[in-house]
């Protein structure tokens, strides 16, 4: 069993090695023939010596012998497969110029380029008549409140820039946290003594808060407007302003007698409702409005004077101090923010549509230099495939004399007969296969001028670009050029 499967792997590999074509498609080359390789596949020289033996082939016989045949015919298919498949290849190879040809012919790639870049330096000009459109109506609507700032510094004698917070949320935030405050000490301060007990003190403490937190910003924004230059307006502020102050020392010394009344009540039994609390401490304030009975309700008063000053001083500072003039300096900022964002996007869109155009030109020039080279290289790989034909096609007369001189030299050595007159013959192949394929190579295709147009488009291309950006103007004044001598 182990000697049948030797001989047949021994079978498979000479298969393998017998059908090696003569040449390489992938390649593109030759592949000599290996006629040792082949003597000892097919045990060429022990045949001849086992034949000599025998005398044999006979000394009359005029014809070869079968393995003369054998490998006359083997070396002449060897031959011929080698010139189908070069003519395979020849006939592919000129297919693909000529495809190449054509489709380079009808796309007419110069006229295509030509067009390619009118059609992008025509884009580039809409693209900037439409930003800019859009962008001088932005640039209107910026002079006409920088105007209007300008008129109203010079109207009310301004020379310095507005301030106010940059964030009104962290500029807010310590309200909530003092009103928060203010509620859980109400709470514990109220909820304690109350009928009601938690909740209602609870919900009396965010009373509190809320109210003192409304007349803070009541306060602080009337006594923004006592900053005005007008006289009626000013008093009229100054008046409101003042009245919310008194009306919140009132409320948080009510708040401190609120609780008073109810300590007083929880004391005598006489539990009271909150509207009663509320009355009771407004009449004991209006007989005695200091001081509070006890240090807790002092604590609670002074809780909420001190919410209700943070919460005046926040509005008051919330702004600039001048009514208006903030307003006018947000709106005047944020426009020139957004023309100056409007400006960055028009100008990146124009320079991303100029920088499309530019590729696509780049891709017209690089397909026609890759096409050329492909051109080139196809025609010059062909030609040496052509021109290297001869040589390997007449080495297989060589291969076919080797082998056969192989096999006649074992077969003299150990016959004693005269040798067949045959073995005197040089068999050779067939002339018509050593014979290169006759073909004639397309005409190149009129590459024209590509790169140096290409180039001219990239330019054309460029200089439109550089002419469109000068239509974009930058903003003549910001608001960040106000300084103290510009009164």
């Amino acid at each position: 069993m182990t000697e049948g499967l030797a001989k047949m792997a021994k079978h498979t590999a000479r298969s393998e090695w017998e059908n090696i074509q003569g040449f390489d498609n992938s390649s593109r080359e030759y592949v000599r023939l290996d006629g040792d390789a082949w003597l000892a596949a097919h045990h060429i020289r022990e045949e001849g010596n086992r034949r000599g033996k025998r005398n044999q082939p006979g000394a009359d016989e005029t014809l070869p012998d079968e393995m003369y045949r054998k490998i006359e015919n083997w070396v002449a298919k060897r031959a011929l497969d080698c010139k189908e498949a070069v003519s395979k290849y020849i006939s592919e190879e000129l297919a693909n110029l000529h495809d190449l040809g054509s489709s380079w012919q009808k796309e007419s790639p110069e006229i295509t380029l030509e067009a390619l870049v009118n059609q992008r330096c025509q884009n580039l000009e809409t693209l900037s008549a439409q930003s800019v459109s859009d962008l001088d109506k932005q640039r209107a609507e910026y002079e006409e409140a920088f105007r209007d700032l300008g008129s109203f510094r010079q109207r009310h004698r301004l020379s310095r820039v507005a301030d106010y917070p940059n964030n009104q949320i962290a500029h807010w935030l310590w309200v909530p946290v003092a009103g928060i405050v203010e509620s859980f000490a109400g709470a514990n301060l109220l909820g304690s003594v109350s009928r009601g007990g938690v909740i209602e003190g609870w919900m009396v403490a965010l009373v509190l808060t809320v109210v003192n937190v409304l007349l803070g910003i009541g306060a602080g924004r009337m006594w923004r407007f006592t900053n005005y230059d007008r006289g009626f307006k000013k008093l009229f502020a100054s008046v409101l302003g003042v009245l919310c102050a008194m009306a919140a020392l009132v409320w948080n010394d009510v708040a401190g007698h609120v609780r008073d009344v109810y300590v007083l009540a929880e004391n005598t039994g006489a539990l009271e409702t909150t509207d009663e609390a509320f009355a009771s401490a407004y009449r004991t304030m209006i007989e005695r409005p200091l001081p509070w009975e006890s240090l807790p309700s002092a604590g609670l008063a002074l809780v909420g004077i001190a919410v209700f000053v943070l919460t005046a001083f926040k509005s008051y500072t919330a702004d600039d101090r001048f009514p208006g003039y903030g307003p006018r300096h947000r709106k005047v900022d944020s426009l020139h923010g957004r023309y100056q964002d409007g400006l960055n996007d028009a100008l990146d869109e124009l320079k991303a549509a100029r920088d499309d155009a530019n590729a696509r030109i780049e891709e017209i020039k690089d397909r026609y230099e890759m096409d050329r080279a492909g051109w080139n290289s196809s025609l010059d790989r062909l030609r040496m495939v052509v021109d290297e034909y001869p040589a390997n096609l007449r080495q297989y007369n060589k291969d076919l004399g080797y082998l056969l001189a192989a096999y006649r030299t074992a077969n003299l050595a150990t016959r004693k007969a005269r040798p067949p007159p045959f073995f005197d013959t040089e068999p050779t192949i067939d002339e018509s296969v050593l014979q290169p394929t006759e073909f004639s190579i397309p005409d190149a295709p009129d590459w024209g001028d590509i790169p140096n147009k290409a180039e001219a488009g990239i330019a054309r291309v460029e200089k439109t670009y550089e002419e469109l950006r000068t239509r974009y103007q930058m903003l003549d004044h910001v608001v960040d050029d106000y300084t103290e001598d510009d009164a």
